[in-house]
């Protein structure tokens, strides 16, 4: 954790791409850790993938605070609305047309690899270095945001997915409770049940006597808030993810209404400490989990349409949803491109093979895999480069 970051650094790759390998390394010299064959248990898979991208969505929500207005909302909603719709039906039609998946399996891989990973995003967006005065609207700015709600628009078609997994066909599944519950309803009680949570904590930040207030702002606070967000949405059946990245957005709405520089510096650190430890774990198992068998379970078609998703599909509709914003051309291709695909693609799956049967299920598993791998080298490798980038000809 101290040194692969340092290592990586300097490789100007992100530090996930040795884990990978190192993970792999592990599986082949025998560690003795329970490896799959050739997979875990879902149930498993879905608690702990869970538990990483509960973290990480309070962290987003934490980095971007209100500080900005519902203009500055309207671009990265461009890549829910317009973008994500897009992906997710181009990804629906290859899987139909191209790989032969039934239409269930094929509205679930459509899911699960749609949505941008706040988890392994990360390192693209915005850091603890920008959080001052200056107000970052660009390219970390829309990634962080976007990774923040985009479970909005995933969570309700995995839902879809499982609906006409278990009723067999379109026809035999109610679209008006698909509409009603699983998207309007889930989506609205989620969103506020976490900005009430995090307005209520960061009220009685402002009234508490400042001499308590470090303790209210220790970093365990944060963990706490975002699970208890996730659990009271959860208990109202709503998307917990919805109510731990909004409550981490209200969390200091009175600092910021005060124009106050916020004071978050511990209970971010620590939220982003135990984000990376757990990123760390997660990532070697995942090497490991290539390296034990899954990738047997697709072939050459597999890896070109990993490929074509990684390299054209998401650039070209992350481009088309950024169409009338003042971005420059390049920063608009790059924000289109940065659509990284991670652990929360794993907790959609695991979540819906848990819940249903999917007749595709070891297809979807090593297409789900090959993508996440391909997104971990490929915008592990360019990521920091192209940070590094638009800071000294394009700041933002």
């Amino acid at each position: 954790m101290a040194y692969i970051p340092i290592f990586a650094n300097r490789m100007k790759i992100s530090y996930t791409v040795p884990l990978v390998f190192i993970g792999s390394l592990f599986y082949f010299i025998g560690v003795p850790i329970n490896w799959p064959n050739p997979f875990w248990k879902h149930e498993w898979v879905k608690v702990i993938t869970e538990i990483i991208v509960i973290i990480s969505l309070m962290g987003a929500g934490l980095k971007i605070g209100m500080r900005y207005g519902l203009h500055h909302w309207k671009n990265p909603l461009r890549l829910i609305h317009t973008s994500m719709l897009l992906y997710m039906l181009g990804i629906y039609l290859i899987a139909y047309f191209g790989l032969k998946f039934d239409n269930a399996s094929s509205i679930l891989l459509a899911a699960v690899c749609a949505p941008t990973d706040p988890v392994l995003a990360s390192d693209l967006q915005l850091q603890e270095d920008e959080l001052g005065s200056e107000r970052n609207t660009g390219m970390r700015y829309l990634l962080t945001a976007e990774a923040g709600i985009n479970d909005g628009l995933a969570f309700p078609f995995v839902f879809l997915a499982i609906l006409v997994s278990k009723s067999g066909s379109f026809e035999g599944m109610d679209f008006s409770k698909w509409i009603g519950f699983y998207f309007f309803y889930k989506i609205i009680a989620g969103i506020l049940v976490g900005a009430i949570l995090g307005f209520l904590y960061s009220l009685s930040i402002k009234k508490i006597n400042p001499r308590h207030e470090k303790k209210v702002l220790s970093g365990f606070v944060g963990i706490a808030l975002a699970f208890l967000a996730f659990a009271l949405a959860e208990l109202l059946h709503s998307y917990g993810f919805l109510a731990a990245f909004f409550a981490g957005l209200l969390a200091q709405y009175h600092n910021h209404t005060d124009e106050k520089d916020h004071d978050k510096s511990e209970i971010l650190v620590f939220n982003e400490e135990s984000e990376k430890f757990l990123i760390v774990l997660w990532t070697l198992l995942f090497g490991g989990f290539l390296a034990s068998g899954i990738l047997n379970h697709s072939n050459g078609l597999g890896i070109g349409v990993a490929l074509f998703l990684v390299l054209i599909l998401r650039p070209v509709c992350g481009r088309i949803g950024l169409i009338g914003t003042d971005f420059t051309e390049k920063k608009k291709w790059a924000i289109g491109f940065f659509g990284i695909k991670g652990v929360g693609s794993f907790f959609y799956l695991a979540y819906a093979l848990n819940e249903s049967q999917f007749s595709n299920e070891k297809e979807l598993y090593a297409i789900v895999s090959l993508l996440v791998l391909t997104s971990i080298l490929i915008h592990g490798l360019t990521g920091p480069r192209v940070v590094d980038y638009f800071k000294k000809n394009n700041p933002g």
